[in-house]
């Protein structure tokens, strides 16, 4: 039942890959900004269930302890991610992040999620060796 757990694990992880693909896309095609946020934003929340499946779910049915560091970066990406909804929505207005100039500030998320699935898989198998 474990393998089971770990291949739907590894699924998520590839589609996360796919994800931070497509927020690199983004960032390289020339669009107006506001599709450019839309499409980042729900990349971005997509990518933050996304790990909250792996923290929550996957970690508990695989049987893996999560560090306390792993858990640190998991509650700093979802602070960043509600930020960046936040600023998305017009309810917070801060200009730094919705200059064109540092808009590669709105693919953060998916990227480190990717490395915090990548390394959480990582050494799961590393320390079943």
């Amino acid at each position: 039942m474990r393998n089971q757990y770990e291949k739907q694990e590894k699924v998520l992880w590839y589609a996360q890959i796919i994800i931070f693909l497509g927020v690199l896309a983004t960032w390289f095609n020339h669009m107006d900004m506001h599709t450019f946020y839309t499409i980042n934003i729900i990349l971005s929340v997509i990518s933050i269930i996304s790990l909250t499946l792996d923290r929550f779910y996957f970690s508990e049915k695989i049987g893996q302890k999560v560090h306390n560091s792993y858990s640190v970066a998991y509650g700093l990406l979802v602070i960043f991610t509600l930020l960046l909804v936040i600023q998305y929505a017009g309810i917070l207005k801060i200009d730094l992040i919705m200059q064109e100039e540092t808009k590669m500030i709105w693919a953060l998320t998916p990227a480190l999620s990717l490395l915090w699935k990548t390394k959480f898989i990582a050494f799961r198998e590393w320390d079943q060796r």
